[in-house]
């Protein structure tokens, strides 16, 4: 009991607290431990999510590394051995009759003295705008879907190495994709460099458009797909015949550490000049020697109208007129220009390839520095 001052009746504790003021709510700070454990879940979530964006950077970077690399050994190559093009597309398309005014020359040498002749060294370019547009479009399209379809599955499923029937499957994939694309292309360029008339693209478009419609431009569309299998061939067996190269290298000489090709094992190994251009023409010699009647047959489908006969129409005509080695005739100028090319284009690769890539990564690390600040930064803020 309390004593008022005023009055001597006492005052109970608890009346004098009804009376007085209520406290001040205090908010009741959440646990600590509670707190930090859900940041650094949210914390380890966005790691995870950036790893992974990172590993899709790098597939990706990788697949537009091969195909820039590619691209540059294909314009080496088509500016360089242009005229060896001009002659085999010219024989390609030609038949033992010389039918609709085709070119019909005895061989490759007797097609350039003839060009040489008649249209001096100009004639022997006739074309190369059209055809180095075609090649860049098919070479780029055709390995920059092939890598990044290989890329995409490796991240996803994981893989022991990229050889071997997956990789050939999902690179004729890509091939497939390109062709539908770039296949317009083609033909304007099988079209112009096959008439014995100078010809232009506009020319080549109207006069493809008279004969079917937008359908003539995608003539040979079934063909092209199933000689997708080429490069896709091409590219597995260079990559198959590197590691086994690589893998001789490294077990019978030793080559592993600095030998001026080679590498550590924190770095990747390269061909050396020599090895390079060999895989290249062993791989070529193997592809072109399975599939050139295809080629052949899709070449006559471009070069005039078919009147809708398809490949083995085209192809069973040719056998009955010219025999059987029709399917092969042109076989040696495409050996000789195939086989100078890939000597040239898989070099320049196996040298380009790496310094692209490290170029685009480096480009790619300059624009993601606010990224790495605002991911640090949120680390800073849960840590705290």
């Amino acid at each position: 009991l309390k004593c008022d001052a005023d009055q001597t009746r006492p005052v109970s504790t608890s009346a004098t607290l009804a009376m007085s003021p209520p406290p001040m709510s205090v908010p009741v700070r959440p646990p600590v431990e509670h707190l930090c454990d859900g940041d650094d879940g949210q914390a380890d979530a966005r790691e995870r999510e950036h790893k992974e964006s990172r590993l899709v950077s790098s597939a990706n970077i990788a697949a537009l590394a091969a195909a820039s690399a590619a691209c540059v050994g294909e314009l080496l190559t088509t500016v360089l051995f242009f005229p060896l093009e001009l002659v085999k597309c010219r024989i390609q398309a030609a038949t033992e009759c010389a039918e609709d005014g085709n070119f019909a020359y005895a061989g490759l040498g007797d097609g350039l003295l003839s060009v040489l002749r008649e249209a001096g060294v100009s004639g022997l370019f006739a074309g190369l705008p059209s055809v180095a547009l075609r090649s860049l479009a098919s070479e780029f399209a055709t390995v920059g879907f092939g890598e990044l379809l290989l890329g995409r599955y490796v991240l996803r499923f994981g893989s022991s190495g990229s050889a071997g029937a997956r990789a050939l499957v999902l690179r004729t994939l890509g091939g497939c994709a390109s062709i539908s694309m770039t296949l317009p292309l083609e033909t304007l360029a099988t079209r112009i460099t096959t008439s014995r008339r100078p010809l232009s693209i506009a020319g080549a478009v109207r006069q493809l458009w008279s004969e079917g419609g937008l359908a003539a431009f995608w003539k040979g569309l079934l063909v092209s797909f199933v000689l997708c299998l080429n490069p896709a061939l091409m590219l597995t067996t260079v990559e198959n015949l590197r590691a086994l190269v690589l893998r001789w290298r490294t077990g019978v000489l030793g080559a592993v550490g600095d030998d001026g090709n080679g590498g550590t094992d924190a770095e990747p190994q390269q061909l050396s000049w020599l090895e390079a251009p060999l895989v290249g023409v062993v791989a070529k010699l193997f592809t072109m020697s399975l599939i050139y009647p295809l080629v052949r047959g899709k070449v006559l489908l471009q070069a005039r109208n078919t009147n809708g006969a398809g490949l083995l129409q085209v192809l069973g005509k040719s056998r009955r007129k010219d025999g059987i080695r029709s399917w092969y005739r042109g076989l040696g100028a495409q050996m000789s220009k195939s086989l100078l090319s890939a000597t040239i284009k898989y070099t320049v690769k196996e040298r380009v390839e790496r310094p692209i890539q490290q170029l685009i990564h480096t480009r790619a690390q300059r624009r993601a520095p606010q990224d790495g600040r605002d991911h640090d930064g949120n680390k800073a803020a849960v840590a705290r």
